[in-house]
C-alpha cells in the first residue's frame, strides 16, 4: 500500500510567500524562495508562478514581461514560456521551471516545481 503524506508533511512542501489580494486579476509579484526570485502571475483568478528569470542571458526579469496567452514573453528578446509547462517557443533547451501553487485561507503558498 502507498504511503500518504500527511497535511502537515504535504504543507511543509509549501512555502507562503504573499496573501491573495496582493495579487489580484492582472497582477504580478515577485517573491523569494530559497533563494530563487519567481514571479507569481494572476490570469483571470488563476495563479502561475515561474522562475523569473529568462534562461536566455539570465539576466531578464520575467515579471517585467509582457503577457501572452497563458504565458509571458521576456522584456529583452521576445521569448515566451508557457504558464502550465515552462516551455519556450524557441525550443526546449530555453524551458524554465514553473511551480506549484495554492491558496490557503487567503494566503499564497508555491510548491515544488512541476
Amino acid at each position: 500500500m502507498k504511503n500518504t503524506p500527511s497535511a502537515e508533511e504535504w504543507m511543509a512542501e509549501f512555502t507562503e510567500v504573499a496573501d491573495l489580494e496582493d495579487v489580484p486579476p492582472g497582477g504580478r509579484k515577485r517573491v523569494e524562495v530559497n533563494g530563487e526570485l519567481i514571479t507569481l502571475f494572476n490570469l483571470d483568478g488563476e495563479l502561475f508562478a515561474i522562475y523569473d528569470r529568462c534562461p536566455h542571458k539570465k539576466t531578464a526579469p520575467l515579471v517585467r514581461g509582457t503577457l501572452h496567452g497563458i504565458g509571458v514573453k521576456c522584456p529583452n528578446h521576445g521569448y515566451r514560456f508557457d504558464f502550465k509547462t515552462g516551455k519556450c517557443d524557441r525550443g526546449e533547451e530555453w524551458d524554465t521551471q514553473v511551480y506549484q501553487v495554492k491558496i490557503d485561507n487567503g494566503k499564497i503558498l508555491i510548491g515544488p516545481p512541476h
